[in-house]
C-alpha cells in the first residue's frame, strides 16, 4: 500500500506542475506541438468529461465519493486484487485527486491536451489519461475474468 501511495503523490504532483505551466506560459492560446496533430490549448472546464455541466458542490461530492470507494476497494481484505488491478485503481484515485483539487481550489479543472485536427475530441489533461487509462486496465482484467470463470463453469 506504501508503494500506491508514492505513486498517487508522485502522479497528483506531476499532473499539478504540468497544469501550473500550462495556467503560466499558454493561458491565452495555443501551442503547437505536432502540426495537425497535438496541440497545448488552454481550457476552464467547469463540468464534467466532455464539458458537461453540473453544479461545482455536486461534482466534488461525486469525485470525493469515487475515491472514497476505489479506496476502500484497493484496502479491503475481502478482495484480493493482483498488482495489475492495484495498478490501474491506483490511476484513477490519482487521476481523480488531481482534477479535484482543481475543482477545489480553481473551482474548474485545466485541460490542455488538444487533439481535435485528428479527432473530434474534447480536451483534456493528465489526470484524464490517467483516469481513462486506469479504468482501461479494470475493464480487461474484469472481461478476462469473466471468460475465465465462464470457461471453468463448462
Amino acid at each position: 500500500m506504501k508503494k500506491n501511495i508514492s505513486v498517487v503523490v508522485l502522479i497528483v504532483v506531476i499532473d499539478q506542475l504540468i497544469k501550473f505551466a500550462v495556467l503560466n506560459t499558454i493561458s491565452k492560446g495555443s501551442v503547437v506541438l505536432i502540426p495537425n496533430i497535438l496541440s497545448l490549448t488552454y481550457t476552464q472546464n467547469v463540468g464534467v468529461a466532455f464539458g458537461i455541466f453540473l453544479e461545482r458542490i455536486f461534482l466534488i461530492c461525486l469525485n470525493i465519493m469515487i475515491i472514497y470507494f476505489v479506496i476502500k476497494l484497493m484496502i479491503s481484505k475481502k478482495y484480493n486484487f493482483g498488482k495489475i488491478a492495484q495498478l490501474g485503481m491506483t490511476l484513477i484515485v490519482s487521476g481523480g485527486i488531481g482534477n479535484l483539487i482543481d475543482r477545489i481550489f480553481r473551482g474548474y479543472v485545466i485541460d490542455y491536451i488538444d487533439i481535435t485536427q485528428v479527432f473530434n475530441y474534447p480536451i483534456f489533461n493528465f489526470a484524464d489519461i490517467c483516469i481513462v487509462i486506469g479504468v482501461i486496465i479494470l475493464m480487461i482484467i474484469i472481461i478476462i475474468n469473466t471468460i475465465e470463470n465462464q470457461e471453468k463453469s463448462k
